[in-house]
This record gives C-alpha cells, sequence and structure tokens, in this order.
C-alpha cells in the first residue's frame, strides 16, 4: 500500500516581502550582508521576502533604513506590511508650514538678480522670482511643468542657445533621480521626453569646471550656472521634495545684464 502524503502550499510572496527583495536587488546586496546590517538573521529575512513571516514595525523601519529606503516609500513598505504610514504630507500652503515659506522666498529675493525656481519632485514650478520668470517665458501659472513646457514649446527653449547639453544635463539628473531613490515612473517619463533633444552624455566636455546655461536675453547673452537647494532636515514628504534651483552669473558681463533684466528692487 503506497501512503500519498500533501505537503501543504507555499505561502505566496506578501507585498512587503515583493518590496523587500525588489530594493534588496536595486541596492546589490544579498540576503547574507542585508541579515548583517540589520542585526538579523539570513533565514529570517528570508522568510520575510518569501511570505513564510511576518515583519514587526520596528523590523520595517530597520531593514528600510539599512537600504536606505526614502520616507515615501517607506510609508508604502508599512501599508503593505499592515501598519499605518509615518511620514505625513502636508499642503504646502498649510499654516504650520508658513515659516519655511517665508525662509524660501527669502532666498529666492536674496539672491537677486540671480534666476531662482522653486520646484517639486517632478520638476513643476511652484514659485519663481522676478528673472526666474523670465527664464520660464513670462506667461506661466504654478504647478506647471519646467519639462513639458520646454519641450512642447520651441519659443520657450529659442534663447537656450546650448540645449542640448542642458537636455543632456536635466535628463541625466532625472535618470539619477529615478534610478537612487525614487524608483518612480514619473521621472522616467520626464527624462524619455528629453532624449530627442539632448545630447549625448559623454560628447559633454569632461575637462570644463562646470556647464553653463548661455541664455539669449532681451540685453545680451546670459551665461548661467545652477546650484540646488534641498530641505535636507525635513520629515514631511511634501517638504522633502522641494528644490530651489538657482542660477548664478558666471561672469560680471552676465551679472550686469541680469541686475538690468530686473529692474529696480522693491
Amino acid at each position: 500500500m503506497q501512503l500519498s502524503i500533501t505537503l501543504p502550499p507555499r505561502p505566496a510572496a506578501s507585498e512587503f516581502g515583493t518590496l523587500l527583495r525588489t530594493w534588496r536587488r536595486r541596492r546589490r546586496l544579498s540576503q547574507l550582508s542585508l541579515s548583517g546590517e540589520a542585526n538579523v538573521s539570513s533565514r529570517h529575512l528570508s522568510f520575510l521576502e518569501s511570505g513564510h513571516a511576518a515583519p514587526s514595525r520596528e523590523m520595517v523601519l530597520r531593514l528600510a533604513e539599512c537600504l536606505g529606503v526614502p520616507p515615501d516609500a517607506r510609508n508604502a513598505w508599512l501599508v503593505a506590511a499592515g501598519f499605518a504610514p509615518l511620514y505625513t504630507r502636508t499642503p504646502l500652503e498649510a499654516a504650520q508650514l508658513a515659516p519655511v515659506r517665508e525662509a524660501l522666498t527669502r532666498m529666492m529675493h536674496a539672491n537677486s538678480p540671480a534666476p531662482a525656481l522653486l520646484l517639486d519632485t517632478h520638476w513643476n514650478v511652484i514659485d519663481a522670482n522676478r528673472t526666474g520668470t523670465l527664464l520660464l517665458g513670462g506667461d506661466w501659472h504654478p504647478g506647471v511643468s519646467l519639462i513639458d513646457r520646454l519641450v512642447d514649446h520651441p519659443a520657450l527653449r529659442a534663447p537656450i542657445l546650448n540645449w542640448p547639453d542642458v537636455a543632456a544635463v536635466m535628463m541625466s539628473r532625472l535618470r539619477s533621480e529615478y534610478l537612487k531613490d525614487r524608483n518612480d515612473p514619473r521621472l522616467d517619463a520626464l527624462a524619455d521626453r528629453l532624449y530627442e533633444h539632448a545630447a549625448d552624455p559623454l560628447s559633454l566636455d569632461p575637462t570644463e569646471a562646470i556647464l553653463t546655461l548661455r541664455y539669449q536675453s532681451p540685453v545680451g547673452e546670459l551665461s548661467l550656472f545652477t546650484t540646488i537647494a534641498e530641505l535636507s532636515s525635513a520629515q514631511d514628504l511634501t517638504l522633502r521634495e522641494l528644490r530651489l534651483e538657482i542660477f548664478f552669473p558666471a561672469d560680471a558681463e552676465s551679472k550686469a545684464r541680469l541686475e538690468q533684466l530686473a529692474g529696480p528692487q522693491d
């Protein structure tokens, strides 16, 4: 007589397990390496990925910290594991964010006549100073996509005399942001929009200390280099995604022309 033994079905990988495995592979870590960093057994880590075990809230956050998972994705990890999100997303116009808004506004105007743009993570323009508005073509509204606007309106990008090089740098930044932290398909899509406009990134002169934006303004050519400021200590997701981009003059002529464009300061 032959006995038949039926084994219990293998559990399907949980949503949390899938996220954990995806991020671990993205960081190019083995289960053994990650288990050492997180001070957890490789067997338990394997069970978490396969769905054989459920993580505690502390374990979710510990693994996310070891893998450098950004706060918005950590919220997704917590929800997938059955816990409430940790990080909030407060509307920028909320009263509790007023001091931050005021500080960013001061920074934009304090650096005038250098153009300044306040952007979110998808390069939507939230605010701009007087000369920053010039780079946007003068007619814009909060929330407009800087990249969509440049791609869709040839007249807006026409004054950018080295547009292919600038597009290449912007595309590389978007690819880097997509791969590094967020894995956000919108960032990848924006980079794709720039692809046909961009020069080959390998064709850029590596001996140049910094790539300048060459812009044909109504009063003459401007040579500008860009800096980006972030609120690195922010815990709120809205604040973490803000980028203040300031375009400083690269020479005395550009500085004088920016002052002429800015006009009398208030």
